[in-house]
């Protein structure tokens, strides 16, 4: 007589189809979930200098401004880089957004943290998309180093040398930089202090796209913009009133060190480049 085998419990089957559905359900939930469209910031810049280089010794003019361009040519050709990057992720993201996607995870910190980087909150009105636009732009080269250069006397002013500030910028909390030894009394203004000479510029070129005082110079630069035309540091310079109390003087004296420094800037170019190019 044979014997029937023995047929493999139900619950065993149940099991089996349990796995498979829960199997299913992962790829599906993996197909489904939406991936990243923003892309991270991956630039790295070798050396954000921890204290501009000692001229002290230098006395020849051209060998110092040689030597204090190409100092600071690279972190502010970097910073400029990151902006671009800020720019294509904001460009990105209302793509996504005027096509009815909805931004999510890091897509969204990423989005999120820009906006606030230039002073606006999300989510944002078409009237503030403009004004974040128009924000998030490279400031020439040739300003940034000429007004470094004429606010910290060429990398030697007391700022520059203890705080790593190149751009006279103010805090205003009890220890937060150096107390200026000419402050008026009642005044509580501080010269920032900067852990890197990087930080200073950050911060300069931030101070330029979002403060109200320089709204002029980001109308100038968005107007050379739409008429497809190159941004120089001459063609902004005029909305740099408000930086300094000596006004419209400030201004000329800035375009002049534009003129006749310009020789030095495009050596600089040559020499340095775009490091960063080569790591994308």
């Amino acid at each position: 007589m044979s014997v029937a085998p023995n047929k493999p419990p139900i619950v065993f089957h149940l099991i089996i189809a349990l796995s498979l559905l829960i199997g299913l359900f992962a790829i599906i939930n993996e197909w489904l979930e939406p991936k990243p469209q923003l892309k991270p910031f991956t630039l790295v810049l070798d050396n954000p200098l921890t204290s501009m280089p000692d001229y002290s010794d230098i006395t020849h003019v051209p060998w110092r401004k040689d030597i204090f361009f190409k100092t600071l040519l690279p972190l502010v050709l970097y910073e400029n880089e990151r902006i671009s990057w800020q720019g294509e992720q904001l460009m990105a993201a209302k793509q996504l957004l005027d096509q009815g996607q909805e931004l999510v995870g890091n897509d969204l910190q990423t989005l999120t943290k820009i906006v606030r980087y230039y002073g606006l909150e999300w989510p944002l009105t078409e009237k503030e998309w403009a004004a974040l636009d128009r924000r998030v732009k490279q400031v020439p080269a040739d300003l940034v180093l000429m007004q470094a250069a004429n606010e910290s006397a060429w990398g030697t002013s007391r700022f520059a040398r203890e705080g790593n500030n190149l751009f006279g910028q103010w805090c205003f909390s009890k220890g937060c930089g150096l107390v200026p030894s000419g402050r008026e009394a009642g005044k509580n203004h501080e010269v920032r202090k900067f852990a890197t000479i990087l930080e200073s510029v950050q911060a300069y070129m931030r101070n330029i796209n979002t403060h109200r005082a320089y709204r002029q110079l980001r109308e100038l630069r968005q107007q050379l913009v739409n008429a497809g035309k190159e941004v120089k540091g001459v063609d902004l310079a005029p909305g740099l009133l408000s930086y300094s109390e000596r006004g419209q003087a400030y201004v000329d004296e800035l375009i002049n060190m534009m003129n006749s420094n310009a020789p030095f800037v495009d050596q600089a170019m040559q020499e340095v480049g775009h490091p960063f190019l080569e790591q994308e």
